[in-house]
């Protein structure tokens, strides 16, 4: 029988989530030890806590405080959520959410005077003895495609096969809540899904009627797959909502970075530009450089009439420059948070995950749809500090 540590090892290799983290050529975060979500969060004396400030509309911060509200309002009383050494139920959190919004029809000095007497402040122990988390950001792109295959639009996006299993390992154990590993059935066991290059070079899915729509740039598919959710460019002014509806289990690695490592792009050179560029001008390889990334997404049409709003793992609609993505096995769901990016020092909430977010040391926000999220979310790659907060209890 594994143990607890080996069986987390084992994980490594079959965690999962809606997003990944695109190639970043400044640096990489370091390994670090094992963290659990009891490890993750410091609590702060009230001399360590940070002077709050805000640097957007409030009214935005107003509007994602609701949907975290709705959100624990939809759980049972009694949920439990771990901060640190301490323990809160939704009930408490759905308070601080209410609290927030509240707080937030008053002037701006008022709210945050009123949050820094009212709410106990937590920090990420972050990637090393300073604290540090690295924040990335993501955005809904938008794709050229067609409904019907053609000689120019020939790359398939496929729907969720019907044998791809996914499993919540905190049914099984609380220790492991918000980690999932997916695979197939083979016999008695679980065996992992086949990899990309199966996929989009063997075609194995061929056939089966998985095809939702084509794209003409397989590239443009890895991108949609790496935000995890976004837009059909149908042509003559017609969109249509493509989302997130599971994933191989294959663990996410970085096409740009192994351009990178393998010389075929220099690290002080590398740019979006310089990689769309690579993969553009070697049409022969390009298949085989995107396989690098063995993680497959698989997505659903929504023409409902919630399909102009993005979703995050609290099934609530995300707030463009104020929902992020953290790593679920560590941060509590629906949490308020402030981030200190230097410029940047802004109240954000915890409403997604995301594939390559893991650790007490990494970030996703989420810019949102459009010119200027894909230029901010593509240009995100900063140094900062993470702080948790929580009402405290009457």
């Amino acid at each position: 029988m594994l143990t607890r540590v080996q069986f987390l090892a084992v994980l490594c290799v079959f965690l999962v989530g809606c997003v990944a983290v695109r190639p970043r050529p400044s640096y990489v975060t370091p390994p670090t030890p094992l963290v659990t979500r009891y490890t993750a969060l410091v609590r702060l004396n009230p001399g360590e806590v940070p002077n709050f400030s805000d640097d957007f509309d409030p009214s935005t911060l107003r509007a994602a405080a609701l949907q975290s509200l709705a959100y624990y309002q939809s759980l049972p009383e009694n949920q439990l959520f771990i901060l640190g050494n301490d323990t809160y139920t939704a009930k408490d959190l759905a308070e601080s959410m209410a609290f927030l919004a509240s707080s937030l029809e008053t002037s701006l000095p008022d709210w945050l005077v009123r949050l820094a007497n009212s709410f106990i402040v937590y920090q990420s122990v972050g990637v090393d003895s300073d604290r540090t988390v690295v924040f990335s950001s993501y955005y809904e792109p938008s794709i050229p495609a067609r409904l019907v295959k053609d000689s120019v639009y020939r790359y398939p996006l496929y729907a969720r096969p019907s044998d791809l299993i996914d499993v919540n390992l905190g049914l099984f154990d609380p220790a492991y809540e918000g980690a999932r590993i997916a695979g197939r059935r083979e016999g008695n066991n679980l065996v992992p899904y086949p990899t990309r290059a199966d996929i989009d070079s063997e075609n194995i899915l061929k056939g089966q009627g998985l095809e939702l729509a084509w794209a003409k740039d397989p590239e443009a598919v890895l991108d949609l797959q790496i935000e995890g959710s976004g837009w059909l460019d149908l042509g003559k002014g017609k969109q249509l909502r493509i989302r997130y509806d599971g994933n191989n289990g294959r663990k996410y690695r970085s096409v740009g970075q192994s351009l990178i490592a393998s010389g075929k792009i220099p690290a002080d050179k590398f740019s979006r530009q310089e990689y769309l560029r690579y993969l553009a001008s070697h049409p022969k390889e390009r298949q085989s450089l995107l396989n690098v990334d063995e993680r497959y997404i698989f997505f659903r049409v929504d023409t409902s009439s919630a399909s102009a709003f993005a979703y995050g793992n609290l099934e609530v609609p995300l707030t463009a420059g104020r929902s992020i993505a953290t790593d679920p096995k560590l941060f509590p769901k629906g949490v308020l948070v402030w981030v200190d990016l230097g410029k940047m020092k802004r109240f954000m909430v915890n409403q997604d995950e995301g594939g390559a977010i893991q650790g007490p040391g990494r970030v996703d926000l989420f810019a949102g749809h459009g010119a200027e999220a894909a230029a901010f979310a593509t240009h995100m790659w900063n140094k900062g500090k993470l702080y948790f907060l929580v009402k405290k209890k009457s």
